[in-house]
């Protein structure tokens, strides 16, 4: 059976920072997710709309161990784990998304950190981190020009249409309850 070297990498600023997982997790979760909106409908019953894509989301746990240990660890050199919190919050709260790589596999894409626990026994740290697709967004503004009809010089027309007003003051209505009861009593069945 072959095996794949895989690396997990989380970067950020156009690979201005980067971060290398030391040990690998042992599995990843994604779920891919897709938008639905079910409907009540008269003599059919509930249907479903199908809607778009939802955005793809990845968990995973793992270490960050203190020192190297060539049992579990893929290479040398790694940040202490108190350096790898601080940039993990840092990201988080800097506003923009990371990019999350696994080598070997299709996963390269922004995402935002939505999620990361954490424990410290003083020495590593036992973390979790959950992270979600970011999409980029172009916001194009334009300028509407509205032109006004203009008379007097200029000014703006003013609005001499009527309003359509209705009152209830001279006509009396009668209510559902009055409606009903001039009915009569209804008629029981033998």
């Amino acid at each position: 059976m072959k095996s794949k070297h895989l690396e997990f990498w989380l970067t950020w600023n156009n690979n201005a920072e980067r971060l290398r997982l030391p040990v690998l997790p042992p599995k990843i979760s994604v779920k891919i997710g897709h938008s639905y909106t079910d409907i009540e409908l008269v003599a059919v019953g509930e249907a479903t709309i199908i809607g778009d894509p939802q955005l793809d989301e990845y968990s995973f746990s793992t270490i960050w161990p203190e020192t190297y240990d060539p049992g579990i660890c893929d290479y040398e050199g790694f940040p202490s784990p108190e350096e790898f919190v601080e940039t993990i919050k840092r990201w988080k709260n800097s506003g923009y998304p990371i990019r999350f790589t696994v080598t070997g596999s299709s996963i390269n894409t922004p995402a935002t950190i939505r999620d990361f626990s954490h424990e410290w026994d003083g020495f590593d740290i036992e973390f979790s981190l959950t992270l979600k697709e970011y999409r980029f967004i172009t916001l194009e503004s334009t300028n509407v020009n509205i032109s006004f009809q203009t008379v007097n010089g200029g000014k703006i027309r003013p609005d001499t249409r009527s309003a359509k007003v209705s009152s209830t003051k001279d006509k009396e209505k009668e209510s559902l309850v009055d409606q009903y009861l001039s009915r009569g009593k209804p008629k029981l069945k033998k």
